[in-house]
């Protein structure tokens, strides 16, 4: 018998999603449902903001970064955009300390 808590835990992922109109959200999915949701305006902010976000939505939830199995990152905006870039960069470091 599986433990049902284990189960649902693996298939959870963290989606940024960057808008062009200065405003970032960051969900909490499991399977195609959202379990929590952050919501905030980006004001040349992300590189401070984005690893205490992802913090708080986890505390949340009482959910640790080991349980995340995935990050996408959703945008409007050029990849060149440095806020695009911060927020590669720190979901691609998240999936390393995993």
């Amino acid at each position: 018998m599986y433990n049902v808590e284990c189960v649902i835990a693996a298939i959870m992922r963290l989606i940024l999603v960057i808008e062009q109109k200065n405003r970032i959200k960051l969900n909490l999915v499991s399977g195609k449902k959202i379990l929590d949701s952050l919501e905030w305006e980006e004001n040349n902010n992300l590189s401070r903001l984005l690893l205490a976000k992802i913090g708080e939505i986890l505390r949340r939830n009482k959910i640790r970064l080991d349980k995340i199995s995935g990050y996408k990152i959703m945008s409007d905006v050029p990849q060149k955009w440095t806020t695009w870039r911060i927020a590669k960069i720190t979901l691609e470091t998240l999936k390393l300390a995993r």
